[in-house]
């Protein structure tokens, strides 16, 4: 009962977060403008901070070799699962839309949402093997979804420069030499990683507040799409993780993540690649504002479960 508290705790806190989000922009304290640039922030800056400083404040060789093979092979067992569910029961939509809706299916919001309600639930070894599933997102992401959306042949810059990675490769670094770094270099370093769940929370109550009601209510496939996100793909990650049966911290922080909404990535690379740019912004609000319900449920589950 005491963890099950513990947790309930921590879910409210950051839903007060996203409250205090939502109506920042209904006040006109943030712009769109705002929002884009604390987005910015926290995606090139914040994020590899978060994820360098977990790995500075865990003990080196903590992480055991069957540890490891999990932390990258529970998120990609995760994947695998949204994308044969995606082909499953999208075959019949307009190609235009099956690509955004597939999309929307298989890559969630691991990283710019996840960390963050790890961060808050699980703490700072939730987030060293969320830093995992955050490169194994990547990963597939910018292969299989960046060929699939229509971006024609995998740019190898593309795949190593982003922030998950960059933020893995002077991490692990640190974490196997057991270096130590600097007081100067490793204070700022920290200090921008605790930013991150606030930070983030608030934006995503920021962009909630943007959708029109009608929105919600407008496109029937978009909610098929939400269920299968949100209910049915963690449903069956917990089933999975529960099987395979890894640490407590693993467990819990991976099915957050696997709970989480439809990644920003699915706006962006519609609009790049000429996809459905509205149904895309349609499936991350929709399924952004329902997660605020189905992340806490899934998390306490997965408490009880364990």
């Amino acid at each position: 009962m005491d963890a099950f508290l513990a947790v309930t705790l921590k879910v409210a806190i950051i839903l007060i977060l996203i409250l205090v989000g939502y109506f920042s922009v209904k006040k006109g304290l943030l712009s769109q403008k705002g929002l884009s640039e604390i987005t910015d922030l926290l995606i090139r800056i914040v994020t590899p901070c978060l994820i360098v400083s977990s790995f500075l404040s865990a003990e080196s060789g903590a992480l055991g070799a069957m540890d490891l093979l999990l932390a990258v092979a529970l998120p990609a067992a995760s994947i695998a699962l949204c994308i044969a569910l995606s082909y499953l029961f999208f075959r019949k939509e307009e190609k235009p839309r099956q690509k955004v809706l597939r999309f929307s299916m298989i890559f969630c919001n691991v990283g710019f949402m996840g960390i963050p309600l790890v961060e808050g639930i699980v703490g700072t070894d939730g987030v060293l093997y969320g830093s995992f599933f955050i490169s194994v997102f990547n990963l597939f992401c910018w292969t299989y979804g960046y060929v699939m959306m229509g971006g024609g042949k995998v740019k190898l810059t593309t795949l190593l420069m982003n922030p998950g990675i960059i933020g893995l490769a002077i991490g692990l670094p640190i974490y196997f030499l057991n270096i130590r770094l600097p007081e100067l270099i490793a204070s700022p370093v920290q200090m921008i990683s605790a930013l991150n769940t606030p930070l983030a929370m608030i934006v995503v109550g920021g962009y909630i507040a943007r959708v029109k009601l009608k929105e919600f209510i407008s496109d029937a496939a978009v909610y098929k799409m939400a269920v299968l996100r949100l209910f049915v793909a963690p449903a069956l990650y917990l089933a999975l993780a529960l099987l395979v049966r890894p640490n407590d911290t693993l467990l819990m922080s991976s099915v957050i993540q696997a709970a989480t909404p439809v990644a920003a990535n699915c706006v962006l690379f519609a609009v790049q690649y000429g996809g459905d740019a509205e149904l895309a912004s349609k499936s991350v609000a929709v399924t952004t504002a329902l997660s605020i319900i189905t992340i806490p449920l899934f998390t306490v589950l997965a408490q009880l479960l364990m």
